[in-house]
């Protein structure tokens, strides 16, 4: 039974979660405020955390903040809830490590969701660390090409995406944006080595230790300042530096 720790300071809204999961098969246990959270996930180890961000003593952000501080802690899938509806707070909540953002008053199927969801990627991730542990998948890079599929998780919305529509990628902290050829744009929480490990080498290229692009939307490489290099992808406006450290990469595909 998966444990899931909810802290929320409204006693009628840590019922109503308690009693909905509950009754959908979770272990709930019961937070009042963040330094009861705090101590109540150091002794149970939950599989996911449901944390208000407005609270007395230590509100979310601070609980979050300490949970960076654990190594174990501070893998745990992370759920903001909030009555704050603002864009700017999706942000915020994001920046500070949360893996979702859930607003109230909210729907049970909407809560439901989220949790599985959550619950499911963080397993797929301890699977893979085992595996890494035992030898299993090290020095191997999983499998993709630009027809596969990838799922996107980005705030509340889930969508698929194909690998091969992907313009570029670019760092954002412990977060990455990915920019599509449609125009559109992802925010997700995912670092570029892990973009790099994944991707099919013959369609993308890390051009910088922030950026990573499609050479096949690749319009125009200039040389630029000693050895660099300017790369304009078709239908983008921003053009990318290709730094010195990169720059026998592009010079090996595309430099004759």
């Amino acid at each position: 039974m998966k444990k899931i720790l909810i802290i929320e300071d409204e006693y009628a809204i840590r019922s109503t979660l308690r009693d909905l999961l509950e009754s959908n098969g979770y272990k709930a246990y019961l937070a009042e405020d963040g330094m009861i959270g705090l101590q109540l996930a150091k002794e149970i180890n939950p599989d996911l955390i449901i944390c208000d961000i407005m609270m007395p003593r230590l509100g979310g952000n601070g609980v979050i903040e300490e949970l960076k501080k654990d190594k174990l802690l501070s893998l745990i899938p992370f759920i903001f809830l909030t009555a704050k509806a603002e864009i700017s707070d999706f942000r915020d909540g994001m920046e500070n490590g949360a893996d979702d953002y859930i607003t109230k008053p909210f729907r049970a199927a909407s809560i439901l969701k989220a949790i599985e969801m959550r619950i499911q990627k963080f397993e797929s991730i301890k699977l893979q660390n085992a595996n890494d542990k035992n030898g299993v998948s090290e020095g191997k890079k999983e499998t993709l090409s630009e027809n596969d599929k990838l799922f996107i998780n980005t705030k509340n919305k889930s969508q698929f995406i194909r690998v091969g529509d992907i313009l570029c990628i670019k760092a954002e902290g412990e977060y990455s944006t990915i920019y599509m050829i449609s125009g559109t744009s992802l925010l997700v929480r995912k670092l570029m080595k892990q973009w790099e490990l994944q991707l099919p080498e013959n369609i993308f290229l890390r051009i910088h230790r922030s950026t990573i692009l499609n050479i096949n939307h690749i319009e125009k490489i200039e040389k630029w300042y000693k050895r660099a290099y300017i790369v304009k992808l078709k239908n983008f406006e921003e053009s990318f530096i290709i730094s010195q450290r990169y720059s026998s990469k592009i010079k090996s595909k595309f430099i004759v």
